[in-house]
């Protein structure tokens, strides 16, 4: 199956690629103090450290009473007889031919309702703009990169995740439910 991933690799990072340009179902935002399911992608490959650190918000987010699924993005084939820690990684398998989520993690995802995505990364060669723009959500929020289908765009100095979702949560709590 490795043969076909690497010939299909131009078809779903075109798809991928075109995620921005989507139209997006997005449920009633219900402010930041009844959010109860957070989606946060990101890539994986960016830094070692940044899953760990992720980990770590994710716990004090919990201890908010939120329920946070982390995907982070590998690019790579699923390693055969690994077991992972949780539910964290989505790999090129879990995707078919033309792009589209078929299983795993990224279809667990897909089949989430959030209340809030976070994208952290972008690019065309990742499905994570795909992920979020096809999730069900009441907000939207990247960043980097241009705000195309998310809500807000929240861009950080520092790459530092634990301020970075400090600030957020301070401009989510501003914005006023839509019912």
């Amino acid at each position: 199956m490795d043969w076909l991933s690497k010939l299909s690799k131009p078809i779903r990072e075109n798809r991928w690629g075109s995620a921005k340009d989507a139209s997006v179902l997005n449920y009633p935002w219900t402010g930041w103090g009844n959010v109860k399911r957070i989606g946060v992608l990101f890539n994986a490959n960016s830094d070692p450290s940044d899953l760990d650190e992720l980990r770590k918000i994710v716990q004090n987010l919990k201890n908010e009473q939120k329920s946070v699924s982390l995907c982070g993005w590998t690019g790579q084939m699923r390693p055969k007889n690994v077991l992972y820690n949780g539910r964290q990684l989505i790999f090129v398998d879990d995707f078919n031919w033309k792009g589209a989520p078929m299983s795993g993690n990224a279809l667990e995802f897909l089949q989430t309702d959030f209340d809030l995505i976070v994208t952290l990364h972008r690019g065309k060669t990742m499905p994570l703009d795909e992920l979020a723009s096809k999730t069900r959500a009441g907000i939207r929020v990247t960043a980097e990169g241009d705000e195309d289908f998310y809500d807000l765009v929240l861009k950080s100095e520092k790459k530092n995740y634990s301020i970075y979702f400090r600030e957020l949560k301070q401009w989510l709590e501003k914005i006023k439910p839509s019912q």
